[in-house]
């Protein structure tokens, strides 16, 4: 279990690190190669303010890292 959880929390914090760094240009290049049924959910995403995805993208790599270091 610990390993899931390890490679749950490693896989948030990339995402959010890369999302922050990277901004909407991440979300639309992630868009091409989701599964269909996950697009809508990017496509949601690309409608918020910059600003707004940035601080969810540093809450997602913030909730990675505390599960990376609670895992440890």
């Amino acid at each position: 279990m610990s390993m899931v959880r390890r490679l749950v929390a490693l896989l948030l914090l990339a995402d959010g690190l890369i999302t922050v760094v990277w901004g909407p240009g991440f979300l639309r290049w992630q868009r091409r190669w989701m599964p269909r049924w996950y697009r809508p959910v990017l496509d949601g995403l690309l409608r918020w303010p910059e600003w707004l995805l940035r601080l969810g993208a540093a809450l997602e790599a913030g909730l990675g890292w505390w599960l990376w270091k609670r895992s440890a």
